[in-house]
């Protein structure tokens, strides 16, 4: 009952604040206009990130009062991931409000994942359903530091489509609750809820026809929150569960997307690689004449499948012998 009391404060806040932050940015102008590129034939209100931010700090501090009463003091520790996420969502706002260049993204995103590895959160092993587990050895610092800047950028770049982005979020958060709920780790299940109950609220306003955008505030906030859930319980003196390889399948999606993505601008149209372009995997779709809502439907599906197999991939590693 604590994790769906958390869920659901989320899921509420965010809702309720939704309207107050689209009101602010219709008066200042931050909104994502219509462009060539653009999918939407309208002008919609960003900075819907701000409102999942607000729904999850909410449901956090709840989730600190249930964490000291069952005994958990450790935390305090996620003070620091608290605090790494609030500075992607810092450099998101400001990218929403003035635009932020490339260098400028990736030193700030930089920055947040050397915050989580200094207070310890690395990537120390991955899970292995065939055999024991493998150490990352001198390679979890940078492994983790990749891992957290390139699924920022991943969900970012496949927030494209009304719903799609939030969609995918809320499922994988799901999963790693789940996971984390049913390995007794008790604050990263509360940090896994709590996100995903902040985009089941945004996601009122944000499927189709969406009234609000979450914004570079919400992609980056989003992406950088569910890659830190991957190594919450990677920190010297705690029990490590390998999340690792599990969440990699499940946000298959946005890897697969950007991987193509890039590897697509350097090597076919050798363009800068962080130029923006119509190729995505929701665009391609959509060129076989697939109705719009009928893509997001399609990913959903498909993020919700690989995250069932994350999880039996998860449960497998626990029991190597029965896979």
């Amino acid at each position: 009952m604590r994790y769906v009391l958390v869920f659901a404060i989320a899921a509420v806040v965010t809702s309720l604040v939704i309207p107050t932050i689209r009101y602010f940015a219709l008066k200042f102008a931050i909104v994502d206009r219509r462009s060539k590129r653009k999918l939407h034939n309208r002008i919609v209100t960003r900075f819907g990130g701000i409102g999942i931010y607000i729904g999850f700090i909410f449901a956090m501090a709840n989730a600190f009062i249930f964490s000291s009463l069952l005994g958990h003091q450790d935390f305090l520790d996620y003070a620091f991931v608290i605090m790494a996420s609030t500075l992607v969502l810092i450099l998101g706002i400001f990218d929403d409000a003035r635009g932020a260049n490339a260098f400028v993204k990736f030193t700030v995103q930089i920055l947040a994942a050397l915050i989580l590895t200094q207070a310890g959160f690395t990537i120390r092993i991955i899970s292995n359903p065939f055999g024991q587990p493998i150490e990352t050895g001198f390679l979890a610092v940078p492994l983790t530091i990749l891992w957290l800047v390139g699924i920022t950028n991943a969900i970012n770049l496949i927030d494209g489509m009304d719903g799609l982005a939030a969609g995918i979020a809320f499922i994988v958060c799901c999963g790693m609750a789940y996971m984390f709920i049913t390995s007794n780790v008790v604050m990263p299940a509360f940090f896994a809820v709590a996100l995903a109950g902040a985009c089941l609220g945004f996601l009122r306003f944000n499927f189709m026809p969406a009234r609000i955008f979450m914004g570079d505030t919400g992609s980056l906030f989003l992406g950088f929150s569910i890659a830190a859930l991957a190594v919450l319980t990677h920190r010297k003196g705690h029990a490590t569960i390998g999340l690792f390889l599990p969440a990699v399948i499940g946000l298959g999606i946005p890897i697969y997307d950007t991987a193509v993505a890039f590897t697509r601008r350097l090597f076919i149209k050798k363009t800068n690689p962080f130029r923006a372009d119509n190729d995505h995997i929701h665009h391609v779709l959509l060129r076989l004449k697939i109705n719009q809502m009928y893509v997001v439907i399609i990913l959903w599906v498909i993020t919700a499948i690989l995250n069932i197999a994350a999880i039996i991939i998860y449960n497998c590693s626990l029991k190597p012998p029965y896979c």
